[in-house]
């Protein structure tokens, strides 16, 4: 069975009608429902109200930031979902940003691959059921989950060649997110590597990747919607690495240096059509749909949409998401 997901909490629509969009997808043969958080709705929250009204689709976060939850809290959001689902959930981690971390939610953005890796240790620790005693760079002390579940899946958020080998070595599974079909090959290839190191089977470990999607919109206010889209990113110093090192070299460039001009339009302006054309799904429905093959042809084993619509209001933002969980249904 090929799997094909939904994201929620970043599809455009309101969020009630969100999770009636999510739930009503699993009739259309979704396997999948993953949250996203930034700077909106709760990665765990979203997820919790969506349990109860679904019956088998995974439900997964892509993802929960490390640095703005202790071990302990983000163990007891885990452990809550997976209670309400009924053991469908997984847990998904990684590092956001030092502008997420340290200005947005003022805490201190060091050591972030290490930091992951505790992470996912003291975590797995902790829903075990054992009363911990953790140090490094998650610590707790002194501390036993209050509810007994099954230990979920935790899979890592990976951009770079070293979170990649270390999805590979410590994850379930890996979490991608703006990665060309050649990207998510080339990103592949390292969580091999490091899968392989821990003498681990790299066949086993899932795949996800979060991909934007719009049907039928108009091409010209989607190339503007979407280099806003890109360029939001690409200011990230971890996804501006991830864009050149995927062959983008010369547009960040373009992007970073009219953005500390303080030239928001020019930075824009810097996203190509190449860029637009080779991170995001776009067009007909059947040239959707042969796109989404392209990213599984690329080792993707469970796409998850993040449908958008460039309407206006609420009522057309989701008649819209919505034709693009129809058109792009198992």
């Amino acid at each position: 069975m090929e799997r094909l997901g939904l994201t929620l909490g970043l599809v455009g629509a309101p969020l009630d009608q969100a999770l009636e969009i999510c739930r009503d997808a699993e009739g259309l043969g979704y396997t999948d429902v993953w949250s996203a958080e930034v700077g909106g709705s709760d990665a765990f929250a979203v997820l919790a109200a969506l349990a109860p009204l679904t019956n088998d689709v995974r439900l997964g976060t892509a993802i929960v930031p490390v640095f703005t939850r202790p071990a302990a809290l983000i163990a007891m959001g885990a452990a809550t979902v997976q209670n309400l689902s009924r053991g469908r959930f997984v847990l998904g981690l990684g590092t956001s940003s030092r502008i997420i971390v340290e200005r947005w939610m003022a805490q201190d953005f060091e050591r972030p691959l290490s930091t992951l890796a505790d992470a996912v240790a003291g975590v797995r620790e902790i829903l075990s059921g054992k009363k911990v005693d953790l140090d490094g760079q998650m610590p707790a002390h002194g501390f036993r989950l209050e509810m007994g579940v099954e230990s979920p899946p935790i899979y890592i958020a990976a951009l770079g060649p070293k979170a990649c080998r270390l999805a590979g070595r410590i994850a379930d599974g890996v979490i991608f997110f703006l990665k060309t079909p050649a990207g998510v090959r080339d990103s592949l290839e390292h969580v091999r590597a490091g899968a392989l190191e821990a003498g681990r089977d790299p066949d086993e470990l899932d795949v996800v990747a979060r991909i934007p999607v719009a049907v039928d919109e108009d091409p010209d206010l989607y190339r503007f919607m979407s280099q806003r889209l890109i360029t939001n990113y690409a200011m990230v110093d971890v996804y501006n690495r991830s864009l050149a090192a995927q062959g983008f070299a010369d547009e960040v460039a373009a992007i970073a240096k009219a953005w500390g001009e303080g030239d928001r339009r020019g930075a824009s302006a810097g996203v190509s059509d190449e860029m637009i054309g080779a991170l995001q799904i776009h067009g007909d429905p059947d040239a959707c749909r042969s796109r989404l093959r392209e990213f599984r042809d690329a080792g993707i084993k469970t796409p998850v949409l993040f449908p958008f619509s460039l309407a206006g209001d609420g009522a057309e933002i989701t008649k819209n998401v919505w034709r693009v969980v129809e058109v792009m249904a198992p």
